[in-house]
C-alpha cells in the first residue's frame, strides 16, 4: 500500500512537469502574427521610400468625347478673321529728326491720344528724347513721300513694345489691283508688315484730305492723306 500511494505520488508530481511545456507554448498565429507586426515597421518604411522614388505621373484630366470634339469656344475676333481679313491705315512717311531723315512705314489712328514711336526705333534713329514727368518723348518732322512740302512737326511718346502688324495674314494681288488707278500711301498694304510708328489724333488734321472711296464688293475703302491713299477695312475676297 505504500508503494502503491508512493509511486501514485510520484505520478502526480511528475504530471505538472510534463504539462509545462504546453502552457509556456504560443499558438502558431500569434507567434506569426508578433513576427508580423515586428516587420511592419521595414517594410512600411521600403514602401514609403518606394513611393517616394517612384514619379508621379500627371497625366491629364479625362474629358468626354464631347469636350474634345468641340473645344473652346470661338472668340468674336477669331470669327470675324476667319470670315475676313482687317486692313489698318498705313502710310509710308519720312520722318526728319535733325539733320537725319529716314523712310518709315507708319499706322494712322484717330483713337490714339498722342502719337508714339516704339523705344527700339527711337533708339536706333538715335532720336534725342526729353522727359515730360513719368514719360519720354522725341521731336521729329513727318513729310510725305509724295510732295515734300506737306509736312508737320509731332511729340511722338516713347513706348516699350510698339509694335502692331497689319494684316494678319497676307491679301490676293487681285487685291491690290482694284486700287492700282489711286496713288497709295502704301503699295504693299496688303502684305502683313510689323509697325513701329503711330500716328495719332493730334496729327489728324495734318493728315486727312478731301477725297474717299466707300467699301464695295468685299474689298477695304480708301481714304486721301497727303501721303496718298490709306486703304483700310475689312476684306473678304
Amino acid at each position: 500500500m505504500r508503494e502503491q500511494g508512493s509511486s501514485s505520488t510520484r505520478q502526480s508530481r511528475r504530471s505538472p512537469q510534463s504539462s509545462a511545456p504546453q502552457r509556456h507554448r504560443s499558438p502558431p498565429s500569434r507567434q506569426g502574427g508578433s513576427r508580423h507586426r515586428r516587420r511592419s515597421p521595414s517594410r512600411s518604411r521600403s514602401s514609403s521610400s518606394a513611393r517616394s522614388a517612384t514619379p508621379r505621373s500627371h497625366s491629364p484630366t479625362p474629358s468626354t468625347h464631347s469636350e474634345q470634339a468641340t473645344g473652346p469656344p470661338p472668340t468674336l475676333a477669331s470669327l470675324l478673321q476667319h470670315k475676313s481679313t482687317n486692313v489698318l491705315p498705313t502710310a509710308v512717311v519720312r520722318l526728319q529728326a535733325g539733320d537725319s531723315s529716314f523712310v518709315l512705314l507708319a499706322l494712322y489712328d484717330p483713337c490714339a491720344a498722342v502719337s508714339s514711336i516704339s523705344a527700339s526705333l527711337a533708339a536706333q534713329l538715335k532720336l534725342p528724347a526729353l522727359h515730360v514727368g513719368d514719360d519720354r518723348v522725341c521731336k521729329a518732322t513727318v513729310a510725305s513721300k509724295v510732295d515734300a512740302d506737306l509736312r508737320f512737326d509731332v511729340l511722338l511718346k516713347i513706348v516699350k513694345g510698339l509694335q502692331i502688324c497689319t494684316p494678319v495674314r497676307p491679301l490676293g494681288d487681285s487685291v491690290r489691283a482694284r486700287f492700282a488707278n489711286l496713288t497709295l500711301a502704301n503699295d504693299n498694304f496688303h502684305r502683313p508688315s510689323t509697325i513701329s510708328l503711330v500716328l495719332g489724333a493730334d496729327a489728324a488734321n495734318h493728315v486727312v484730305t478731301e477725297g474717299f472711296m466707300p467699301s464695295q464688293n468685299g474689298l477695304p475703302m480708301a481714304q486721301s492723306t497727303i501721303f496718298g491713299w490709306m486703304v483700310s477695312g475689312s476684306c473678304s475676297c
